[in-house]
């Protein structure tokens, strides 16, 4: 049988570590062996920090997605309005050009529309894409919640992301 001794602490840190005892281990002493089984374990000093939270890293996942959209909006101005433009001032020729005499059109005349209309298609599109980027960032906020954390006696700590068959299709159909 194993030899007590007795340690003196604050009563305010014993009531803590009681709370504390009750949700990991059935005794005081097991709380205490796996709390310095982790500390040795990992290398770690009881002022270290453990790095990265749920919310810092839900933090730094909000900014590269708003990078991203930043990436999105440069590339439409910088590549399809310029392209736009091209294509519409070729056209634009195209219409004055008048055909030979010995040439036949072979080839439909394409339909220009007007300039609102494009600028309307345009920005529908614009706003599904949005909506749709929207509907996805919802959709990792919400995975990221349901990330569980498995905390281990003699290793390091890891995430689980729980899903059912049927929500994990939902989810991979979502996304392709």
């Amino acid at each position: 049988m194993d030899d007590f001794n007795t340690i003196r602490l604050k009563k305010k840190t014993i009531v803590k570590f009681k709370k504390y005892s009750k949700k990991t281990s059935p005794s005081y002493s097991e709380t205490i062996d796996f709390m310095i089984a982790f500390f040795e374990d990992n290398n770690l000093s009881p002022y270290d920090t453990l790095g990265m939270n749920r919310t810092s890293l839900q933090n730094v996942l909000n900014k590269r997605i708003d990078a991203v959209i930043t990436i999105l909006r440069q590339v439409e101005e910088t590549q399809l309005k310029p392209t736009k433009k091209m294509l519409e001032s070729l056209f634009e020729e195209v219409e004055d050009t008048k055909p030979l005499i010995l040439e036949k059109s072979t080839i439909n005349k394409p339909i220009l529309t007007a300039e609102n209309e494009a600028l309307t298609y345009y920005r529908n599109a614009y706003f599904k894409q949005q909506a749709e980027l929207n509907g996805l960032k919802h959709k990792l906020k919400d995975t990221i919640g349901e990330f569980k954390l498995i905390k281990n006696t003699f290793s390091s700590n890891f995430y689980v992301l729980k899903l059912s068959e049927h929500e994990y299709s939902v989810l991979k159909d979502s996304t392709a």
